[in-house]
């Protein structure tokens, strides 16, 4: 996992499936995933670029039904708070 902070939001520029997991499922592993949930605890704006999202890279070989729980995954990133840029505001 990736961060920068960009003034007052904390940008997620590499997101691998495993910490995708652990963020959606709120059980940090590591010193970035605990910064991010600390981030969206504290209010500040936590954006991750869609481009950073590791399970995309697997479109075309993963198979349909684990894809489908990594999209899920994403989808409760999104119901956290965290804003992916470049879905349209979804």
């Amino acid at each position: 996992m990736r961060l920068e902070w960009r003034g007052r939001t904390l940008v997620i520029t590499w997101l691998p499936v495993g910490a995708m997991g652990r963020l959606a499922a709120l059980a940090p592993a590591s010193r970035g995933e605990t910064e991010v949930l600390a981030a969206l605890l504290a209010g500040a704006r936590v954006c991750l670029e869609r481009k950073a999202l590791e399970y995309r890279l697997y479109r075309r070989t993963a198979p349909p039904s684990i894809y489908r729980r990594c999209l899920s995954l994403e989808r409760q990133l999104r119901e956290m708070g965290i804003c992916v840029a470049g879905t349209g505001g979804r």
